[in-house]
């Protein structure tokens, strides 16, 4: 048995979402009552209570409706099932716009130094074992959201299966299809934020394409509300795609690539926050990365890459990432979960909490 909540879903947007919502209720319940208390604590300087970001979510309603009516319609059975309000799933599925929309045109600027986040990686055929191409992750966050991690394994009624990890009430952090799509993020804090589409939509969006292009599509040609950098595999081809809210750039693979937090390409680093990492540990994240990658180029496996997510460089904030002696799980940054992904394939393995302490587990599609 998985150690993971594992979650079917099928039929229509609604069904689908009833159902998560029935399936996981009392995690939803418990994951409204208490995430303002993270938002709180971490922005301590900010005057907001539960109304106020519910509120501030609700301005994107009309950018979502527009962009997907279904993912919409799938929230509203989230609320129904577990019987929360269709504001609070929205208020759940913003939880990462609201690192820099919480406080708008200031950003990271008053965002605590003790922040800091993923690492994704990118392995192209040509750069893995017997050619085979991989994708993954160490997915951090404050240590508070780990348990309500869980694996979604969606059926619509049309468009390609999908294995998608998630938090409870959340439509989905990353991903594989049918069709052969792989899909990771990591978060950037960009100036221009502002209300348009939460980045969970544009995940569920793009691993519900049938072509890797399109998947590409619904991150870099919809109308975003903050700064996200979307990892895409599948069909041979790989995309590290950098964006802000209005904009994007593509970064060359060769072979492999690694991403942390921060912009890398010269026309997004205009948009990179002051102080959001003030730290420095996104860059060791990503220069250990890609020198691991690259000097294991021809070689990268799922073993080699589950030891790339367990490296301590720079620790606490490394690849595996834990947060200081004594921190409240509500501020401490964890590596909540892993993943490592071969889209062709069609399977995932995902392992909750630090890759230093426990397990990985395979799913297939």
């Amino acid at each position: 048995m998985s150690a993971i909540p594992v979650i079917e879903l099928s039929g229509t947007p609604f069904e689908m979402g009833r159902a998560h919502g029935q399936a996981l209720k009392d995690l939803i319940v418990e994951f409204v009552e208490s995430v303002t208390s993270v938002h709180q604590m971490n922005n301590g300087f900010i005057s907001v209570d539960k109304d106020r970001l519910e509120t501030f979510c609700m301005k994107n309603l009309g950018f979502l409706e527009k962009f997907s009516p279904d993912l919409v319609e799938e929230m509203r059975g989230i609320a129904d099932g577990a019987g929360v309000t269709f504001r609070e799933i929205l208020y759940l599925n913003s939880f990462l716009e609201l690192e820099d929309l919480r406080a708008p045109g200031i950003g990271g600027t008053v965002l605590p130094d003790g922040l800091w986040g993923c690492t994704t990686f990118n392995v192209t055929n040509d750069a893995g074992e017997n050619g085979r191409a991989y994708i993954g992750q160490t997915y951090d966050m404050e240590k508070y959201y780990e348990k309500f991690l869980c694996l979604l394994r969606i059926t619509p009624e049309n468009g390609p299966a999908q294995l998608v990890v998630s938090f409870a009430g959340i439509l989905g952090l990353n991903g594989l299809n049918s069709a052969g799509v792989g899909a990771v993020i990591n978060k950037v804090t960009a100036t221009d934020a502002r209300p348009g589409v939460v980045y969970p939509f544009i995940m569920r969006k793009a691993l519900a394409s049938e072509r890797i292009g399109d998947a590409l599509g619904a991150a870099i040609f919809s109308p975003r509300a903050s700064g996200i950098n979307y990892q895409f595999a599948g069909s041979g081809v790989a995309f590290c795609a950098e964006t802000s809210a209005a904009y994007y750039q593509l970064l060359d693979i060769d072979g492999s690539l690694a991403h942390t937090n921060h912009f890398v390409g010269r026309d997004m680093r205009r948009f990179e926050t002051p102080n959001w990492l003030s730290h420095g540990g996104s860059m060791v994240r990503k220069q250990v990365a890609d020198a691991f990658l690259k000097r294991h180029r021809g070689a990268l496996n799922p073993d080699r890459l589950k030891e790339l997510t367990r490296d301590h460089t720079n620790h606490p904030r490394c690849i595996c990432a834990h947060g200081f002696p004594g921190e409240d799980p509500k501020t401490a940054f964890h590596t909540v979960f892993a993943v490592i992904m071969d889209p062709e394939a069609g399977w995932l393995e995902l392992c909750p909490g630090n890759p230093c302490e426990n397990t990985y587990e395979r799913h297939v599609l």
